[in-house]
């Protein structure tokens, strides 16, 4: 959270990682793994997102501290679960779960981190029925969204024509979901009307289009250094991205074929690699896929607009930003 985009944002996430210390998955190896698997979970997003919108519209983020907790459990969850699915043995320059614990044990923690996420949205047992009912709804859709974009990832990496829908398809669903669902939990526990859950879930939609965009750039055009993980992991495992898709649709014929050929590659040459970047600068994909991520954010930011100035809503503003521009 040291990042000049997140500052100002760090008392949101120490209650979060707070609230996280206190679960008890026990001093088994199991116990470890979960521990390993949530202390690599990133900038809490997730979760920063349902105690603003909670704060922007009551004023106080702590009644979405449990379904904010729940939604990282989740995120934590899809994390080991990427990397059982790619064979991972690394996250982020550091050795994964998989690769620490062997395949088994991330796959039990991967279930453990799922199965407490429902004992987290339990704790709202004085919240209204039909409201705790649209918090399960909304955790189990999301989940059911998080897994089915999984899914077309994998299929896409297969299928020589992938289109920009498609892509775009399988982003709403596997990244935009697990960032409009906790959003609009927030505004669900704050006692937010059905528009304004409804809001919060759009807005949240718009900024994890923006997000999953940026990232995909990143992996071809971002620096290592920087990222803290290797660069070009989505041509390795053969996955389409919208970076990609604009330049095949626009290099020449042989530039097409000798970036075809780079999919699925476990291992590129720093020529190879080069090449790539000068072919995604020449066909303005670089660019185009900015433009893109700004669209999703303005979006976003014009969602923002029916929302009482506050605080939080300008936390909420400033995100938008970050996740937009981020080189990391």
């Amino acid at each position: 959270m040291a990042s000049p985009g997140m500052a100002g944002l760090e008392r949101y996430v120490e209650r979060v990682n707070s609230e996280l210390l206190s679960l008890s998955f026990g001093r088994s190896a199991l116990g470890v793994a979960v521990r390993d698997a949530l202390s690599s979970g990133g900038k809490r997003v997730r979760a920063v997102l349902a105690l603003l919108w909670c704060e922007a519209l009551s004023g106080s983020y702590e009644p979405a501290v449990p379904i904010a907790v729940a939604y990282e459990l989740a995120h934590s969850a899809a994390l080991v679960e990427d990397d059982v699915i790619d064979g991972s043995d690394t996250r982020r320059g550091k050795e994964s779960v998989v690769g620490r614990y062997g395949l088994p044990n991330a796959i039990l923690a991967s279930n453990m981190l799922l199965f407490y996420v429902p004992k987290m949205v339990a704790r709202y047992r004085r919240l209204p029925s039909e409201r705790l009912c649209r918090l399960f709804d909304l955790v189990g859709e999301c989940c059911r969204a998080t897994t089915t974009g999984e899914f077309l990832d994998m299929r896409m990496a297969e299928r020589a024509r992938v289109t920009e829908d498609d892509y775009e398809r399988m982003i709403r669903l596997k990244t935009a979901s697990l960032l409009a669902a906790p959003s609009a939990s927030g505004a669900i526990v704050a006692g937010g009307s059905d528009g304004e859950v409804t809001t919060a879930y759009r807005f949240g939609e718009r900024i994890g289009m923006a997000y999953q965009v940026r990232d995909d750039l990143l992996d071809v055009m971002g620096s290592e250094e920087a990222l803290g993980k290797p660069v070009f992991t989505d041509v390795r495992e053969g996955k389409k991205s919208l970076v990609t898709l604009h330049a095949l649709s626009r290099c020449s014929g042989e530039e097409r074929r000798f970036v075809k050929g780079l999919f699925g590659r476990k291992s590129l040459e720093d020529g190879e690699v080069e090449r790539v970047r000068q072919i995604v600068r020449r066909c303005g994909s670089a660019e185009y896929c900015q433009k893109r991520a700004l669209r999703y954010v303005w979006e976003a930011k014009r969602l923002l607009g029916s929302v009482r100035r506050s605080e939080a809503r300008g936390r909420l503003f400033e995100l938008c930003d970050y996740l937009s521009n981020r080189d990391y």
